[in-house]
């Protein structure tokens, strides 16, 4: 080997090999639903390993941590013909209603939520974003069912500001 092949970087993107990868698959995958949904940082855990992603950097950590749940999504709203707020999916996802499948849904219509508070969780690539209220509010509609895929910008809630 001579003194040009050592300092040569390795390059994943021009190794075929790498490219065929299952792990470099989602992490592609991963990738574009971040900028598709205009995230600053995206992270999803699979077996024991976990990826971090953010706009400034292509991969940020590579670790074996616990897994993630909570995370909060950033919560897309628009104002309906009515007056009420519509609460939007801020990326395409997997929608649930409750925590766990176990456990009770956040909120049901006719309850009345704080800014902040967890109403709905939705799950990528097996990471789960909490949908937050965005302001004190009372929830008056769910539009999609528990497990339901929803696209990106898709309406999840009517509510109406307290």
């Amino acid at each position: 080997m001579n003194k040009n092949d050592k300092s040569k970087d390795k390059d994943s993107t021009a190794d075929p090999e790498v490219n065929s990868d299952p792990l470099f698959e989602r992490l592609e995958q991963l990738i574009s639903i971040a900028e598709q949904a205009d995230l600053a940082t995206a992270r999803v855990r699979d077996g024991e390993i976990e990826i971090e992603i953010s706009r400034t950097t292509t991969v940020q950590q590579l670790t074996t941590t616990p897994a993630l749940t909570g995370t909060p999504a950033q919560t897309l709203v628009t104002e309906s013909e009515s007056g009420d707020d519509i609460i939007r999916s801020p990326m395409p996802a997997r929608f649930y209603r409750s925590p766990a499948p176990d456990e009770p849904p956040f909120i049901e219509v006719g309850d009345s939520v704080a800014a902040g508070v967890s109403i709905a969780t939705l799950e990528v690539m097996k990471t789960y974003n909490d949908v937050e209220a965005p302001f004190d509010c009372e929830i008056l509609e769910i539009f999609i069912e528990d497990g339901e895929a929803v696209e990106y910008n898709q309406p999840l809630f009517r509510v109406r500001q307290n």
